[in-house]
């Protein structure tokens, strides 16, 4: 009697145990797809436009390999044009013109030449390293500390608040996360920005959670995926979107005066030092 109530129960216990399968699996099919929201963000990068000043080590090595190259060389035009002129003056002297081609010799000399280019460099004065960007610390302006590689921030709207991040939006089905970066710069930055992006895979990667009053549409946070772009023309500027009420071009050194200190801390993890 009893192996009979046993084999009878069996069927029931089996659509529990599948149907609490089910509702297992349906449960986390929605945790892997619905609650965290792709977000794609740009790390817009202006490289340095002037070589920055050598190291004291730098410039040791660089003076060794340009002494090695020169005992190392062969004669330049310019040298041979030089030992030339003297050939023709010693013949001139001794009064052999026939080994002189005097339309050669009435031409402009290699010491004529040098005092030339001397003179010429005189008068030379380079543009200043130090913009009026640099003297006002202008961080909006992207004509500033040009020895050095600048990064684009923004204050942007995230929920109900204001936050410095990298330019970022969430990601719309249908396009790609770079895509989604090409539209932030767009959206973000206005189109005077002209921005490459170097790939089409993500350079980094966070993740962070919702205030819970701020979590709709089921995400309980958002997993940005970031994106390497360089700036194309350095005359281009920022003109921020609607979501934006200011930006800031800053050196890596500077990233932890206005990112949160984990957020700085993935970005950093991709970013390749300039000291």
């Amino acid at each position: 009697m009893a192996a009979m109530q046993t084999t009878r129960s069996l069927p029931r216990n089996f659509r529990l145990i599948s149907q609490l399968w089910n509702t297992r699996r349906q449960s986390t099919a929605v945790e892997a797809t619905g609650r965290w929201q792709i977000v794609g963000a740009a790390c817009i990068t202006r490289p340095p436009v002037v070589c920055p000043p050598m190291t004291p080590l730098e410039a040791q090595y660089s003076e060794m390999l340009a002494t090695v190259e020169k005992e190392l060389s062969l004669k330049s035009n310019h040298e041979l044009r030089h030992e030339q002129d003297l050939m023709r003056v010693e013949f001139l002297k001794s009064g052999d013109t026939e080994e002189v081609d005097i339309e050669e010799a009435s031409k402009q000399t290699a010491v004529e030449f040098e005092d030339t280019c001397t003179e010429e460099l005189k008068a030379f004065t380079p543009a200043p390293i130090t913009t009026e960007a640099d003297k006002k610390n202008d961080l909006s302006s992207l004509n500033r500390a040009l020895e050095r590689s600048l990064i684009l921030v923004v204050k942007q709207k995230l929920g109900s608040d204001h936050q410095w991040v990298l330019p970022q939006a969430p990601w719309v089905p249908g396009e790609t996360l770079r895509q989604t970066c090409e539209r932030v710069v767009r959206e973000t930055c206005g189109t005077s920005l002209k921005v490459k992006f170097l790939g089409n895979a993500p350079c980094g990667y966070y993740k962070y959670k919702f205030p819970k009053q701020a979590r709709k549409e089921g995400f309980i946070g958002a997993k940005v995926f970031f994106y390497k772009g360089m700036v194309r023309e350095a005359s281009g500027n920022v003109q921020p979107g609607q979501d934006v009420i200011e930006h800031q071009w800053l050196a890596q050194d500077q990233l932890d005066e206005r990112l949160k200190r984990s957020y700085a801390d993935s970005v950093s993890r991709f970013l390749v030092s300039d000291k």
